[in-house]
C-alpha cells in the first residue's frame, strides 16, 4: 500500500489546531483573572536589587522610567553603594583645550592599573575647572560661576548666581570663592556649599544650595562662624558632616571647622596641636579606619615620613598621633619618580583605606605657592595604605591621549542616578 502526503495540507491543519489551543488558553486566563486566581508574578525586592546592581548605568537610567518604585530603587543610596566602581577623574591639556576623562581599574582589587575609558568633556565646560568630585557629582567653577555635572547620567545644570552676596557684588580685586558638594543623610538630599571671603579674610559668607527637583532653586545664606577664616584644605565629608581647615589672620595655627549638612550649622572646633599647623601646604583631612584624621605629608618626598593625627573621641576632642616611615624600597620608588621641583599631593582615599598621592610640580615665585601641570606622558598615582604602611604605584593607561599636561582632579566610587 502506498501513502501520499500533502505537506501543505498538514501544515495548515497544525496551524488551525495551534490557534484553537491558544484561544482556549486565553479564555481560561481571563476566567482565572476574573475569579482572582491569577498567580503572583511579583519579583522579590531583594532579587530586583540584585539584578539592578549587575546592570550598566545606561540600563538603570532607562529602568527609572518604568515606575516610581523602580526609580526610587535606582536612585537609592543603598543601590548606589552596592553597584559602584572606583574611578579616577583627570583633565588632559592639549594647547588651549582641556579634556576631562575618567579611568576605571583593570582589576577589581586595584592591584593592576587604571584604564581611561570615558570622555566626559562637553562644550559647556570650556573655561571651567573642577572644584570638587563627590558621590558621582562634579562641581565646575569659573570665578563665581558654578555648574554641577552628574558623571553617570551626563546631566549638567548651571547654578544661579549668588545675587545677594555683598562680597561678590562689591567686586573685590582679591577674593576667594570655594564650592563643595555634600550629602544630607537625614533628608537624602545633595547640597552645594559656597564659601566666599575677601583676600585679607576680614569678611566671609557661607551659602547653601539644595540640588534636585521639588526644592527651592535659590541660594540661602547661613551664619558664618567666628573667627573669620579662609579654607585651605579640600575637606572631607563623613556621616553627614563636612570638615575642613581654615586660616585665620594673625594666628599661627588654623581653625578646624565642621559643617552639619542637615542642620546647616557651622562650628569651629578646637585645634589638635599648635606645633602641627605650621606646614599647612602639605596637610589634608582624610578618613582613617572610619575615623576623622589629619595627614601631614610635608616630609614624605624628602625623608619618607608622614605624621597622622586620628580623632579618637569627638566630644572630648581627643586625638592620637602616629608617625609613619616608608620602607626603604618604597622610598627608592618615590625618589625614582619624584624628581627636582616635584612633590606629591593627597587626593582623597579609596574604600580600602588607601591614600591617593598624585605627582605635581611646585614653584614658589615671589613667595607664592603654585602647582603646575605634569611634564610626563606617563599617567600614574601612588596608593599608600596607612595601616599596612605599604606604598604601590598604579599606572593610568591610555591608547588615545598623548600629552604632558595632565592632573588628577578627583577620585570617586559612586554611580549617582539622581535628577539634578
Amino acid at each position: 500500500m502506498v501513502f501520499s502526503f500533502d505537506l501543505g495540507v498538514i501544515l495548515q491543519r497544525d496551524t488551525r489546531r495551534t490557534k484553537r489551543r491558544w484561544k482556549v488558553i486565553r479564555r481560561r486566563r481571563r476566567r482565572d483573572i476574573s475569579k482572582g486566581h491569577e498567580p503572583s508574578l511579583e519579583i522579590p525586592l531583594d532579587l530586583v536589587i540584585e539584578i539592578f546592581r549587575r546592570l550598566p548605568p545606561k540600563s538603570l537610567t532607562r529602568f527609572k522610567l518604568v515606575s516610581k518604585l523602580w526609580s526610587s530603587i535606582v536612585c537609592s543610596k543603598y543601590l548606589t553603594d552596592l553597584s559602584s566602581s572606583p574611578r579616577i577623574y583627570m583633565w588632559l591639556g592639549f594647547d588651549e583645550e582641556k579634556i576631562l576623562v575618567s579611568s576605571s581599574p583593570s582589576s577589581p582589587d586595584l592591584d593592576g592599573s587604571f584604564v581611561i575609558d570615558q570622555d566626559l568633556t562637553i562644550s559647556a565646560m570650556k573655561g571651567y575647572s573642577v572644584s570638587h568630585v563627590y558621590r558621582g557629582l562634579m562641581c565646575f567653577t569659573n570665578g563665581t560661576n558654578a555648574q554641577i555635572f552628574n558623571t553617570t547620567t551626563r546631566q549638567l545644570v548651571v547654578l544661579p548666581e549668588i545675587e545677594e552676596s555683598n562680597i561678590i557684588a562689591e567686586e573685590y580685586k582679591f577674593r576667594k570663592v570655594i564650592y563643595r558638594i555634600g550629602h544630607d543623610p537625614v533628608h537624602d538630599q545633595y547640597k552645594v556649599v559656597c564659601i566666599v571671603s575677601t583676600h585679607n579674610v576680614r569678611r566671609m559668607e557661607h551659602w547653601v544650595f539644595t540640588l534636585g527637583g521639588g526644592v527651592s532653586r535659590q541660594w540661602r545664606k547661613i551664619p558664618s562662624p567666628c573667627p573669620q577664616h579662609s579654607p585651605f584644605t579640600q575637606g572631607l565629608t563623613m556621616n553627614g558632616r563636612m570638615y575642613y581647615l581654615g586660616l585665620v589672620p594673625d594666628l599661627l595655627s588654623p581653625v578646624f571647622v565642621r559643617f552639619d549638612i542637615s542642620s546647616e550649622e557651622i562650628s569651629v572646633l578646637q585645634n589638635v596641636e599648635d606645633a602641627f599647623w605650621c606646614r599647612y601646604y602639605y596637610t589634608e583631612i582624610i578618613e582613617y579606619d572610619g575615623k576623622l584624621a589629619i595627614l601631614d605629608y610635608s616630609d614624605l618626598v624628602k625623608d619618607g615620613v608622614m605624621e597622622l593625627w586620628v580623632r579618637e573621641d569627638e566630644e572630648k576632642n581627643s586625638w592620637s598621633r602616629k608617625t609613619l616611615v616608608l620602607h626603604p624600597s618604597h622610598m627608592n620608588m618615590v625618589k625614582t619618580h619624584i624628581v627636582h621641583n616635584m612633590s606629591l599631593r593627597v587626593q582623597g582615599t579609596t574604600r580600602n583605606g588607601d591614600v591617593i598621592l598624585v605627582p605635581q610640580h611646585i614653584t614658589r615665585p615671589d613667595d607664592q605657592f603654585i602647582v603646575l601641570p605634569q611634564v610626563t606622558t606617563h599617567f600614574y598615582v601612588f596608593l599608600y595604605n596607612l595601616q599596612k604602611n605599604h606604598l604601590r604605584k598604579v599606572y593610568i593607561k591610555s591608547n588615545r591621549y598623548n600629552t604632558k599636561r595632565w592632573d588628577v582632579v578627583g577620585f570617586d566610587d559612586i554611580e549617582n542616578f539622581m535628577s539634578l
